[in-house]
């Protein structure tokens, strides 16, 4: 859903240019409601800066995992890239989800061994055999043997060269870097969303928009009259809002991410006029909602 706008200007650095199509809830968070309200420079920064790590937050990857059955291809677009470990005989693996497929990190072990996912190892073997002029045996022989190899058995491929193919049988988030969503990505969904409310009224000169436009253009969420509270419900849901809750004195609104995450972002120094509006995108179904709340 595109929620229409019709000014000129970016709503963040206030600069006439191309405006480019946003995001107000990450694309890399699975959102779809867009508006082209920003500049390409302050969209790519949000970007690639700020929002991309958002789906590293531990709360984001359960909630892929927990609705995989409900939301498939979601699921598997927040797990892609994002660090797992793997459990096989050989103890506990960390690595990566690429393609759909759990790939282990490449390390050299003290006995001089290396892991790495199979694919680059046969490249490997193929490289040292050659190195060490095996040229005098088929090389094709000894990449069948890996390509032909049983899981959890060593097998020997060339004299003195030894291959494992390890079996993954389990694989479970690693939550050793995934650190929790920057505050400034629910304070950038909620700015974009009064500023659908708002109109051309976003791009006035007060001090309280131009302290969060500050705080949203130097990426720094320790400046600006904003204080944002992370909630939970209870169970996740496939299903994401956002709620102009209204002035109590000043505006707050409230992002729900998958049923269970939510932000309350509370603007400290400035209130909203006019009628309130919450918009929800079903997940699973793909049916996007904005209505007006009765007060």
């Amino acid at each position: 859903m595109e929620v229409p706008w019709v000014e000129d200007r970016c709503i963040l650095c206030l600069q006439h240019d191309s405006l480019t199509l946003e995001h107000i809830i990450p694309e890399s968070l699975c959102g779809r409601l867009t508006s082209r309200f920003l500049c390409h420079g302050c969209n790519s920064t949000l970007g690639n800066r700020l929002e991309h790590a958002a789906r590293s937050d531990p709360s984001v990857r359960i909630a892929g995992d927990r609705l995989a059955s409900n939301i498939p291809e979601l699921a598997r677009r927040l797990a892609e890239n994002q660090r797992y470990i793997g459990e096989s005989q050989a103890g506990l693996s960390p690595g990566y989800i690429r393609d759909g497929d759990f790939c282990i990190f490449s390390k050299k072990l003290s006995n001089g061994s290396i892991v790495q996912p199979t694919n680059e190892a046969r490249n490997t073997v193929e490289k040292i055999l050659k190195k060490e002029d095996y040229y005098h045996l088929p090389i094709q022989d000894a990449l069948k043997k890996i390509d032909e190899a049983p899981e959890n058995k060593k097998v020997e491929v060339a004299p003195g060269l030894e291959i494992v193919k390890w079996r993954i049988d389990r694989i479970q988030p690693d939550f050793n870097k995934s650190p929790l969503m920057n505050p400034l990505v629910p304070l950038k969904v909620a700015y974009e969303f009064i500023a659908c409310h708002l109109g051309k009224a976003i791009y006035e000169d007060i001090p309280s928009l131009a302290d969060i436009r500050r705080a949203l253009v130097s990426l720094d969420p320790d400046t600006g009259p904003f204080r944002v509270e992370r909630l939970h419900a209870e169970n996740y849901k496939p299903l994401h809002g956002i709620c102009f809750e209204g002035n109590d004195p000043y505006a707050s609104v409230q992002i729900r991410l998958f049923g269970w995450l939510a932000f309350r972002v509370n603007f400290l120094r400035f209130a909203v006029a006019g009628p309130r509006f919450v918009y929800t995108h079903c997940l699973d179904s793909g049916i996007e909602d904005i209505r007006e709340i009765n007060n």
